[in-house]
Order: structure tokens, then C-alpha cells, then sequence
């Protein structure tokens, strides 16, 4: 027998109990529908009537006061600066459409201004779009109404009579200055509807610049009248203290105002208008009163009554609500045979709520063993099995659906597993395998954890593919394995060019180095990869020590910070962890920390090193240094801060807080007359500056801040940083040289740059560095040195400074070999601004 389907099984019972339900609440309620109460129906038109005032309060209050934000806002905006037509036009709009959406009975919102008896306004046309009604200059003085929102719309109508400042919506609010409803009265526009506005005067200086109004029209109070009398039936209408129609419930709206006007398609509201005309206004003591008529063509009894509405100021009129409801709604028995049909309901109910309760509880079994079986699943249990018979087809399906997927989830765990356990590609342990390999260890005596190091694989790999660096490491793998065959050493591949080797039993430090030493011997044999022999070398990281079981985490990040610092040493080979390297990793973190601080907050100062020319001693120019003057750690050397910021990227900032602050400091001297006009300011440049993509356009945006010229300055780059970036030196050089500005070589001498290189080069000034100048006096190769550099720039146009200089003997004989201008402790150390030399100082020079 095929198995029933579990929605079948499910919503039969259902379907049955609820119908049978249903039955008996309509044959109880149809049994005693018709028996009414006078009682209950004076009490519910009491209820009826107090609810539509309140109805009322709330649809008259929101345009109200929607009305006056509007007004006030204008104001604000009209207190601060003028406003043209066309932002008024868009003021309006923006506000009817936003104020339309919350409140769709408000048709209209317009504005009179009093200076000129110009007007601006916002109607919905039938479509619900808004359109524009504008008295203007625009519209030589006529009220123009469009079919769109701007003047270039069709013009449905036009009058050129129309002034609003004498129009019912003005006068009030404009003589009493304060926000209030309008009398109700006729539109002037093409359609003369019937209008009740909300007004307030726009105040700009004491003075009542103009005045806003919102339209509610008639027809809308209709609209509110007749939803509420749709769920009862019977009359509903609102009329004023002098008999006028305000609003009915009828499908017809009153196109003008008249005293109890004839409805001729509604005989219920025609019958409750003759029932109260007679005598209106009623007396004080009819008011809540019920009174009761026939209407025979209607076959219907009705009760009605008259409640004033007492609405809040500042509206202002006397209005009374009069409602009028069938006898059918006023049921004298309604709560007792309520009650009846509530206990019926609930006893069905519960009935069948128990009966589903049954029939779903024996066939949804099997579904409480799949949760089960999820939960186990959930908790790590991938052999959990359901073998609980089903008799429904789903169930059946979803069991061994369930079944088959908690084989296949098992299976890709276990793959998965691996996969994070072994390296795919030298079948090594990874680091999360070491770890977890490590961690079940115990042993007696301490053991040796090494991080291996490849030194410049990311060269090898782009020059070899990667395919070729795939192949390197694996055979390096395969070394490691090799050498750990038969012994208890655990080898993985931790990172790209890095491996791990945990080796127990090194019971002292010559045992621990002995064995480094072997691996690192690993790495003197070439490696064959295709056609060619790669010969490589590497650095270890090394921790001696208690390495395994929980120790294995905080190990392999000691290594790895052995491993730094084998890599950033020159002569090390291997490195053992020391406390003192984490205590530098983290003072370095403390001292970023602090940097992204003082960046934030400017704590940068420049001091300036003057350099002179040889020739006759002035002061000619200067180079800005930065110093960090830091609220916690005083005066910061440039040293200890400098590699940070260029590792982390803050050099960039950092570099230009410098050259705005130096190009500011330069003009104002050079316009006090302390420095010579044709005063040349030196600022370093880094690398990283000139790789950002942005900087050109922030040099630019710094000139035009300090207003300093370009010929007044020159950025210096080391020597070093240009052969590590040569591509700069036909981009980003050539774009600085384009604005004026003059490109300095730093350090020149240090990063072994070639003639040809030079000449390809967009440069203005070499700068000797000072390893060059230092004793050249005693050292013969160092003055040969800077010979050849005089020899090399002749006829180049470039100007020498040699750095270093201190003493006079070292200045007389670069004047002699022509060097043109000199930089050091001879002439100034780096000093504030305040402390710089103004004068020339030939008495330090030697005479010639």
C-alpha cells in the first residue's frame, strides 16, 4: 500500500473540525439575530458618535500641524537667506508630496506672499499627481494651474483677477498672526470646490512675510464619513451651528453650501435631515438624546442622535455630529448568544485540537528521531542512524535522506580532516597537523623546535614560475623527510617558504645547535628543476626548550620571532629565541599605537640643518627634519620611529605634515627677509610616498596652501630606494620635476648606481653621503671617491652637497675638488626654526 502523504494525513482532520466549527457558530448566531435592544443601541450610538469625534480630532489635527511645521520651516529658511520663486516652487513640492503621502485627504498646499500678492501652490488632479498653481511674474500676474509641476505644463486654467491676499485662507491668519482653520468657503479655481484650510502666517523679522495653507475639501470629509458608515449602514453627517452640510455619508458630495440640503440618492440621510431641521439648532438638553424614525421603502426602524463636537482650539466653529444606525445592529440579546457561540467554539475547538493532536503525534514520530538524530548530529555523532519504521512516503524519503547524509557528511569530515592535517603539495604536516600532533606529546627532557626560512623565494618563484617554486619546495620536503627517517622527528610546511621540525631528545644546547646546523646544511646541495641547478640558501628561527603538548602554540610564535630576526641579520644564520624579542615586537606594537596618535593629533615638529655654499659661506638652504616630540616619551629620535611608520604606511602622512609645515615656515621667512629669496628647501621623500597614487595631486594641493614657489624646493629619495624602484625614476620623478619642483639623490654613493643610470635620470643635485666625507682627509680612497663623482656630474648641471662635514679641513678640501655646497656639524646641527642661521659663516670656512 503506497504511503499516505503527510500534508493529506495532516490537514484532513483539520479541514473537518474547522468546518463543522463554523457551522455551528452561523446556525447559533442566525438563530438569535433579529431580537434588539433600545438599551444597547442608545449605548452604542453613544459609543458611535464619540468614536468619529475622535476620528475627527485626529484628521483635522495632522494637516493642522503639519500645516504650521511647513510655515515655520519656511521661515528658518526665509530668517537665513532669500529664497527665489523657483525654490519656493520646490520647497512646496517637496513638502506636498511628502505630506500627500501621510495624509491623502490634504489636496492642497499653497503659499500667499504679501509683498507682491504672488502665490505658489500644490493640488492633486485626479490621476494623484501633483500639478502647480502659480500667480507670478512668471505668469504675468495670472493664476496659471498646469497639468504638471513646472511652468512648461499646459494651463488648464487661468485668472487674471486673482489676488490671494484677499482670499478667505489669507485675511485671517494674516490680521491675527497665528495659525488657525478658515470658515469653510468656495475655491476660486476651475472646479469650486467647497474648502476648509488650515493657515498659518510665515513671520521673517517680525513681520508676516506671507502666509501657508493646507486644503482639506469637502468631498474628503465625505470620504472619511463614508468608510465609517460602510461597516454599519444607517446616516452619517456633520453640520455646523447654522445648518450647513459639512460632510455626509452619501456616494455624493455637496458642490455648494446650503442649509440641510436634499440628498436625492440616499432616503436614509433625506429621512434623518427631516427628523432634526425642524428645530436646529437643537436645545442643550436634546444633545445625545436618541430619537427614532421609519423609513417604509427601506422596511427598516432606525435610531439616531445629535452630539456636539467639541474640538480643541484654534478651531473655532461649532460643529455637531449626527448619526443614525438600523435596529438590526442594536442586538438586545447579541452578548448573551455571543457568549453561547464563544463556549461552542471553544469546546469544537478543543475537541479537535485533540483529535489533530492524536492523528499528527502516531504519524509524526519518525520526524522526532530525525531531530534527534540532528541534534546528535550537530553535537559530532556522524554514525547516528534512524531505524524507525515510517509509514508516511515524506517521512520515509527524509529518513533516508537523513541516513545517506550523515554517511557522506562523515566521509567528507574525514577528507576535510586531512586536508588541514596534511599539506597537499610536499604531503608534510601543516601547522594546524603539527600542533595537533605536538600537543598529545609528553617527554622527559627538552627538545629543539626549528622554523626554516628559504631567503629570497618570492625571486626564485617569479623567476622559476610556480610551478618551478612548487618543485623547490618539495624537494626541500622531501631533505627534511629524509634526514627524519627512523627517528622521532615531526617536519611541516607552516607557511609558504617555511617548515617546522620538532625534534625530541636534544637534551643541551650543543645537541639543539649541532642539529640546526645539519638542517641548514640541507640547503648547500643545488636543487635540479627542469634544465637548471638552483642553489638556495636559508635562516632558522630555533626554540630550545619544552616545546610540545600545550606549549606548541606560544613556541612556534617565538620561533617565528627568531626566524624574523635571523632574516633581518646579516651575518646569523640561525637564531635562538630570547625574551628580549617579544619585548621588542611589542614595544614596536606601543610605539604604532602611539604613532597613529601623534598623526592624528600633530605632535610632529620639523627641525632644519642648514647647508651652505663653499664658495663664499652664505646660508642658501636648508633640509627639514622631522622629529617626534611625543607627550609620554619626550623628544623621539627619527631612528627608532622612521622604520615603523614606513612599514605600516603612516610615512606617508606623516611626510606630508612635514612638507606643509616646512613649506609654511619657509614663506613667512623668506617674506620677514630672514632667508634669501632664492632659499632652497630640502625635504626627504619616501618610496612609499611616491608609489601613492594620490601623492602628485597632494604635493600640488601643499603648494597651493604655502603658496610656496616650486622652484624654492627640492625632494630628496635615497639612492638605495631608487635601484630598488626603477620604474619611479621615469614616472613619478619626471611628474614631480613638471611642476618645478627640483629631485635630490640622498646617500649618493651607497646603493651603487651606474653612469648610464644616472644619465636616465630626472635630477637636479647629488648628495655625497657622509661615510664618503668622514676622514677623507686621513683616507685617500674616500677623496678619490668624491672625485669621481665631480668628474662624473661635470657638465651635468647638477649641484653636489656633501653631508658629514665637521671639521674645516674637510670643507677646504671640497671647495678645492669643487664640490658646491656643504651640510654638517661643522656649520649647524639640526635646529628649530628659531635657532636658524641668518648670516654668512665664512669664519668657519678655512681661508683660501
Amino acid at each position: 500500500m503506497r504511503p499516505l502523504s503527510i500534508r493529506a494525513a495532516v490537514m484532513l482532520p483539520v479541514f473537518l473540525v474547522l468546518t463543522f466549527t463554523l457551522i455551528v457558530i452561523i446556525l447559533t448566531i442566525n438563530n438569535h439575530y433579529r431580537t434588539s435592544s433600545q438599551f444597547v443601541g442608545k449605548l452604542l450610538l453613544d459609543d458611535y458618535s464619540q468614536g468619529i469625534e475622535l476620528d475627527l480630532r485626529q484628521y483635522l489635527q495632522h494637516p493642522f500641524n503639519a500645516n504650521v511645521f511647513v510655515a515655520e520651516r519656511l521661515a528658518a529658511r526665509l530668517q537665513a537667506a532669500p529664497i527665489n520663486n523657483k525654490g519656493l516652487r520646490d520647497y512646496l513640492l517637496s513638502s506636498h508630496t511628502s505630506l500627500y503621502q501621510a495624509m491623502p485627504y490634504m489636496q492642497v498646499l499653497s503659499i500667499g506672499v504679501d509683498a507682491n500678492g504672488d502665490y505658489f501652490g500644490y493640488r492633486k488632479n485626479q490621476a494623484g499627481q501633483s500639478i502647480l498653481m502659480e500667480r507670478s511674474d512668471a505668469t504675468q500676474g495670472a493664476l496659471r494651474i498646469f497639468d504638471g509641476r513646472t511652468l512648461n505644463a499646459n494651463i488648464v486654467y487661468q485668472d487674471s483677477h486673482y489676488d490671494p491676499r484677499v482670499r478667505p485662507w489669507y485675511i485671517p491668519a494674516f490680521n491675527r498672526e497665528h495659525p488657525r482653520w478658515t470658515d469653510i468657503y468656495l475655491d476660486a479655481d476651475e472646479i469650486g470646490e467647497v474648502s476648509l484650510s488650515a493657515i498659518a502666517p510665515v513671520q521673517v523679522s517680525g513681520e508676516v512675510w506671507g502666509v501657508v495653507a493646507s486644503d482639506i475639501k469637502l468631498n474628503a470629509f465625505n470620504r472619511f464619513l463614508s468608510e465609517r458608515q460602510q461597516k454599519l449602514g444607517g446616516a452619517l453627517f456633520i453640520v455646523d451651528d447654522e445648518g450647513r452640510m459639512i460632510a455626509h455619508s452619501g456616494n455624493s458630495s455637496p458642490s455648494n453650501i446650503l442649509h440641510f440640503p436634499n440628498i436625492t440618492n440616499n432616503s436614509v440621510l433625506n429621512a434623518t435631515i427631516n427628523e432634526i431641521s425642524a428645530d436646529w439648532p437643537p436645545e442643550p438638553e436634546k444633545l445625545g438624546k436618541s430619537f427614532h424614525f421609519d423609513i417604509h421603502e427601506k422596511q427598516g426602524h432606525f435610531y439616531g442622535t445629535v452630539k456636539k463636537i467639541a474640538l480643541p482650539p484654534p478651531f473655532q466653529h461649532q460643529w455637531y455630529v449626527v448619526v443614525a444606525l438600523p435596529d438590526q445592529l442594536l442586538l438586545e440579546s447579541l452578548l448573551s448568544q455571543q457568549e453561547i457561540s464563544i463556549y461552542l467554539v471553544i469546546a469544537i475547538s478543543v475537541v479537535g485540537l485533540v483529535i489533530v493532536y492524536l492523528i499528527i503525534r502516531q504519524l509524526t514520530r519518525p520526524l522526532r528521531d530525525t531531530a534527534e538524530a540532528a541534534a546528535k548530529l550537530a553535537s559530532g555523532n556522524l554514525t547516528y542512524r534512524i531505524n524507525t519504521p515510517a509509514n508516511l512516503r515524506e517521512i520515509a524519503i527524509l529518513k533516508d535522506a537523513f541516513n545517506n547524509m550523515s554517511g557522506k557528511m562523515q566521509e567528507s569530515f574525514n577528507r576535510l580532516r586531512q586536508q588541514v592535517r596534511q599539506d597537499n603539495l610536499t604531503q608534510l604536516y601543516t601547522r594546524e597537523g603539527l600542533i595537533e600532533q605536538a600537543a598529545g606529546l609528553r617527554y622527559q627532557s627538552p627538545n629543539t623546535l626549528a622554523i626554516l626560512g628559504v631567503n629570497g623565494f618570492r625571486d626564485i618563484n617569479d623567476s622559476l614560475g610556480q610551478d618551478g617554486g612548487d618543485v623547490l619546495l618539495c624537494a626541500i620536503a622531501q631533505r627534511l623527510t629524509d634526514l627524519a627517517d627512523g627517528s622521532k622527528m615531526l617536519i611541516a610546511r607552516v607557511r609558504g617558504d617555511e617548515f617546522a621540525v620538532l625534534a625530541p631528545h636534544t637534551t643541551n644546547r650543543t645537541q639543539s645547535e649541532a642539529l640546526v646546523s645539519q638542517l641548514l646544511s640541507l640547503f648547500n646541495r643545488p636543487v635540479t628543476i627542469g634544465n637548471d641547478d638552483v642553489l638556495v640558501d636559508a635562516c632558522a628561527g630555533v626554540v630550545f626548550g619544552y616545546t610540545y603538548g600545550d606549549a606548541i602554540h606560544e613556541s612556534l610564535q617565538h620561533a617565528g620571532l627568531a626566524l624574523s630576526e635571523a632574516k633581518r641579520s646579516d651575518a646569523a644564520m640561525y637564531v635562538y629565541f630570547e625574551a628580549s624579542m617579544q619585548a621588542r615586537v611589542q614595544e614596536q606594537s606601543r610605539l604604532l599605537l602611539e604613532l597613529h596618535h601623534a598623526v592624528q593629533h600633530h605632535e610632529f615638529v620639523v627641525f632644519y640643518q642648514p647647508f651652505v655654499r663653499l664658495s663664499d659661506g652664505y646660508f642658501c638652504g636648508a633640509e627639514a627634519l622631522v622629529r617626534w616630540e611625543s607627550p609620554s616619551r619626550g623628544m623621539v629620535s627619527p631612528a627608532e620611529f622612521i622604520p615603523i611608520a614606513e612599514q605600516s604606511g603612516l610615512i606617508n602622512q606623516i611626510g606630508m605634515q612635514v612638507l606643509e609645515q616646512a613649506a609654511f615656515d619657509t614663506v613667512a621667512q623668506i617674506e620677514a627677509g630672514r632667508w634669501p629669496a632664492h632659499f632652497q628647501l630640502h625635504v626627504n621623500l619616501s618610496a612609499r610616498q611616491l608609489l601613492s597614487a594620490d601623492f602628485i595631486d597632494k604635493l600640488e594641493q601643499v603648494l597651493t596652501r604655502t603658496q610656496l614657489p616650486p622652484e624654492n624646493l627640492t625632494l630628496e629619495i635615497t639612492e638605495s630606494q631608487l635601484m630598488s624602484h626603477e620604474h619611479l625614476a621615469t614616472s613619478g620623478l619626471t611628474k614631480i620635476r613638471a611642476l618645478g619642483i627640483k629631485i635630490a639623490i640622498d646617500d649618493f654613493g651607497t646603493g651603487y648606481s651606474s653612469l648610464a643610470y644616472l644619465h636616465q635620470m630626472a635630477f637636479d643635485s647629488l648628495k655625497i653621503d657622509r661615510s664618503f666625507v668622514h676622514s677623507m682627509t686621513e683616507n685617500s680612497t674616500n677623496q678619490r671617491i668624491i672625485e669621481a663623482v665631480v668628474a662624473m656630474t661635470r657638465g651635468m648641471d647638477v649641484h653636489l652637497v656633501a653631508e658629514g662635514i665637521e671639521t674645516k679641513e674637510e670643507a677646504a678640501r671640497l671647495r678645492e675638488i669643487g664640490c658646491h655646497y656643504a651640510q654638517g656639524f661643522l656649520f649647524a646641527r639640526p635646529l628649530p626654526l628659531a635657532e636658524q642661521p641668518t648670516e654668512r659663516v665664512t669664519d668657519k670656512l678655512p681661508t683660501r
